[in-house]
């Protein structure tokens, strides 16, 4: 008695503050807006920024009873937003599932569309699992005429990229070696065949910040090397000088032009300006380095990212002791009679998923979405971002999802791509966990509360920690967290919340009420 008329006093508190403070939800007849235009955020800080996020909330005890712990669980749910007045203006939904019995155990205005930001790689992710299958691998080759007795080949060189996502420049020196180790020492030319992939490098919405030169905003050819960015590091030397270098070196494509100084006080302040000129891309490194800090680097993103990785492989075929007698890269087909000379396989599709989910790899899911692209199109001929995304929309209505439902114009969920409901994505995350084809790779793929990836700071010492595996996504004024929750076997739980118009400077206050949601899933999952 006395634990029942705990939980009756906890419940009619929650929904007294839900009613004081109001809730963030928009009334479910109100017809959805499009998401405002978003700045970009960088993936990396997804970590930094939620190491504060989630309450210190006391241990939560949920109802024995089953009809009562569901009513409860609703009104923590409730009482997590309320709890954070500063997101009163904000739109918030939330759909949470058992995915033992299907049941909807909570609905929060679960059919609104909402920007998904990165939560939008979970998509891409169950698509690419049951279209391509965990084991597909990308291939780098290398075609040319069999060398002679003096190493020559005859003719052209040519490289042909299948988008490996994960290829590096470690990757293309061992590839430069295997060809050396073929008797190859002199070649004409080098080509590259690019035609796996159209040319349009930059995925959809990525025009919507043209100036943007991150990492981050990297675009996406079918022969890319290093995520198609470069590293520029700088290093302080004595005396007032620095050194900076480019990673990989790129040869006359990139050319670097070092304006930095070293400082004995003072905090470190440099800033890098990239400007595209004809033939080339400058980048500018300007401002000072401390001297005994160690070394400072950033990554940029490349616009040519074919002749990035065609510069990067040219270096390494002449560390090797191939000689090139042209100059310039060529740009064709390889040629019917060409023989295979050399070959890199990536990792499987599994592992790329891993990194991509883990660090919300924009890179990497782009990638991905054309890949789907060129393995089911129909027709001959390079792989365009339509063919990507029709490869994702006819998985997703295949799952009860019609492409006219919802909108995902890109792999990432970068920029304004995404208008997807809290309940569309619970099915998505049935759908997957239904097929051991799909959830087994999907799940192991995302970041796990309080352990590692963009959630390795979040329920640190609460019985959440290590059962929460989820996609975080995060723009200016969107903060998201989908995936799953489990404390065993027996109840295993599919959920989806989706911040919205987030206020400036309250996307910690949005994380906050999120954390606390998982603590209440927790506490419902453990309950006898």
């Amino acid at each position: 008695m006395a634990l029942t008329a705990l939980v009756s006093s906890s419940i009619c508190t929650s929904l007294a503050h839900a009613q004081a403070g109001g809730s963030a939800a928009t009334p479910a007849h109100e017809a959805a807006h499009d998401p405002p235009h978003e700045a970009a955020h960088d993936p990396a800080h997804e970590d930094a920024e939620d190491e504060a996020a989630g309450s210190a909330a006391h241990r939560l005890v949920a109802p024995a009873d089953p009809r009562a712990r569901v009513v409860w669980l609703n009104a923590r749910i409730t009482a997590a937003f309320a709890a954070e007045p500063r997101l009163a203006a904000a739109r918030a939904t939330v759909s949470i599932v058992d995915l033992a019995t299907g049941a909807e155990l909570v609905s929060r205005d679960a059919d609104r569309a909402m920007s998904l930001a990165s939560t939008a790689k979970l998509l891409t992710s169950a698509a690419a699992l049951s279209v391509l299958g965990g084991g597909y691998r990308w291939r780098t080759a290398v075609y040319g005429a069999e060398p002679d007795a003096n190493g020559m080949v005859a003719g052209d060189l040519t490289v042909r990229g299948r988008g490996d996502p994960l290829l590096s420049p470690a990757d293309l020196d061992a590839l430069a070696a295997d060809v050396a180790a073929r008797g190859v020492r002199s070649v004409d030319r080098l080509v590259i065949d690019a035609g796996y992939f159209d040319d349009a490098v930059d995925p959809p919405h990525y025009a919507d910040q043209p100036g943007e030169t991150a990492y981050f905003r990297a675009p996406v050819a079918s022969f890319g090397v290093a995520r198609s960015a470069v590293g520029v590091v700088v290093v302080a030397d004595p005396g007032g000088a620095a050194s900076a270098a480019l990673d990989p070196p790129a040869g006359d494509y990139l050319k670097l032009i070092n304006k930095a100084v070293s400082v004995t006080r003072g905090h470190t302040r440099l800033v890098v300006e990239v400007k595209p000129r004809p033939d080339h891309v400058e980048l500018t490194v300007s401002g000072q380095i401390r001297w005994g800090e160690g070394s400072w680097d950033v990554r940029k993103r490349v616009a040519d990212p074919a002749r990035f990785a065609g510069e990067v492989f040219r270096r390494a075929l002449l560390a090797h002791g191939v000689k090139i007698k042209v100059r310039g890269l060529g740009y064709a087909a390889v040629p019917p009679a060409a023989r295979l000379l050399a070959a890199h396989d990536s990792p499987p599709l599994t592992e790329v998923l891993r990194t991509m989910n883990k660090l919300s790899d924009n890179y990497l899911a782009e990638s991905v979405l054309k890949t789907l692209g060129a393995e089911t199109r129909h027709t001959p001929g390079p792989a365009t971002w339509a063919d990507g995304r029709a490869a994702m929309h006819a998985y997703l209505a295949s799952i009860g999802m019609p492409e006219t439902g919802y909108r995902a114009d890109n792999g990432s969920g970068l920029f304004d791509a995404t208008e997807v409901s809290a309940r569309q994505l619970t099915t998505l995350l049935r759908a997957a966990y239904s097929d051991f084809r799909v959830g087994p790779d999907l799940i192991a793929s995302l970041p796990v509360g309080g352990i590692d990836g963009t959630l390795a700071r979040r329920w640190h010492g609460r019985a959440a920690s290590g059962r929460v595996r989820a996609k975080t996504g995060t723009l200016d004024k969107v903060t998201t967290l989908a995936g799953y929750f489990a404390i065993d076997g027996r109840h295993p739980l599919g959920f989806a919340i989706l911040v919205n118009d987030i206020p400036p400077g309250q996307r910690a206050s949005a994380r906050t009420a999120a954390d606390d949601i998982i603590d209440a899933l927790a506490a419902y999952l453990a309950s006898p």
